[in-house]
């Protein structure tokens, strides 16, 4: 697994990759140049997985439950490998999880399924409903990987008060496909009491990178 780290200091952001996209993905479609200044003046310190989604999600030949246990070791390495060396290298507790469309699953679902790890979620475009990744399923295990289903039962306790730590800043284009879920989400958060915040772009925010530049400098 290979990472790049952008910036010397700052909220460590943990950035993922859209669908079937590689660590470098930011740096070629300009979304670093678009967060020079705050990565420059030491605000934001940016570390970019690698993601496998080709192995996973979109692999649509696979078994659910074998692609389930593929995400399960990549989220084992995020957990025991990659943020171990992430918090020696920036010891700030106040990380931010971060994607653009199915970066920003990635992102929400990681820190719904370990809300110890992550403090805001920066979640732009996303499709937060992936029953259609898993043979439109919700029965278990693969409801426990999809944040609309398993969002609508949580029980009071320690789980839910870890979930009102997280801040989620949702935002998508008021006519990008990724408008249902991203509402449906907000809801679902908003019900729970997690701290939650929607903002619908204008219609020439489409599903895209040019949106997305904009984007990432206001809500990050």
């Amino acid at each position: 697994m290979e990472a790049l780290v952008y910036g010397h200091g700052g909220a460590p952001v943990l950035v993922f990759p859209t669908s079937r996209g590689r660590f470098h993905q930011w740096e070629d479609f300009y979304m670093i140049e678009a967060l020079r200044h705050p990565i420059e003046q030491g605000w934001l310190q940016l570390f970019c997985v690698d993601g496998i989604d080709n192995e996973t999600w979109y692999d649509f030949d696979k078994p659910v439950a074998q692609v389930l246990e593929l995400h399960e070791r990549y989220e084992q390495y995020l957990l025991q490998e990659f943020l171990p060396q992430l918090r020696n290298c920036n010891s700030s507790d106040f990380l931010i999880a971060t994607g653009t469309s199915f970066g920003a699953f990635h992102a929400a679902n990681f820190a719904l399924r370990h809300p110890s790890q992550v403090r805001r979620v920066v979640a732009m475009s996303g499709d937060f409903d992936v029953s259609k990744n898993l043979d439109d399923s919700y029965d278990p295990p693969a409801y426990f990987f999809n944040p609309i289903a398993y969002l609508g039962n949580v029980p009071p306790g320690t789980y839910l008060d870890q979930l009102r730590r997280i801040e989620f800043r949702l935002a998508v284009g008021a006519h990008d496909f990724c408008l249902p879920p991203s509402r449906e989400l907000a809801y679902l958060l908003g019900r729970l009491g997690i701290p939650q915040r929607l903002d619908i772009w204008d219609a020439h925010f489409i599903h895209d990178w040019p949106s997305w530049r904009v984007m990432a400098p206001q809500l990050l």
